[in-house]
């Protein structure tokens, strides 16, 4: 699945779920981004701002950038990580109607 590319049938969705929540990494990231909202930083930067060295992080953010909920930008000689809005919106929607349809099982 490309980058920001809709979802279309069960196998992707259960694809992108899966790499979206295989690490607590991951999670935190993400709550990185969503409580500092227009957040752009490096990944150096991200991954201080989370007591991590970027080592530590880099595999997480790569499948966060190929799920499309973060994006790379360059900005001077800096190449910057920042949150897709539109995608991750997309993807809380996707995770909302899983567990709507959930709860009418």
């Amino acid at each position: 699945m490309s980058k920001g590319e809709a979802i279309v049938d069960k196998k992707d969705e259960m694809q992108l779920l899966g790499k979206l929540l295989s690490s607590n990494v991951k999670q935190s990231i993400l709550e990185l981004f969503h409580n500092n909202p227009g957040l752009l930083d490096r990944l150096e930067g991200v991954a201080l701002r989370m007591g991590r060295s970027a080592s530590e992080i880099e595999k997480d953010v790569k499948d966060l950038l190929e799920i499309g909920i973060l994006q790379r930008k360059k900005i001077g000689n800096s190449e910057i990580i920042c949150l897709c809005v539109n995608r991750d919106g997309e993807i809380q929607k996707l995770i909302s109607n899983r567990i709507m349809k959930r709860g009418e099982d």
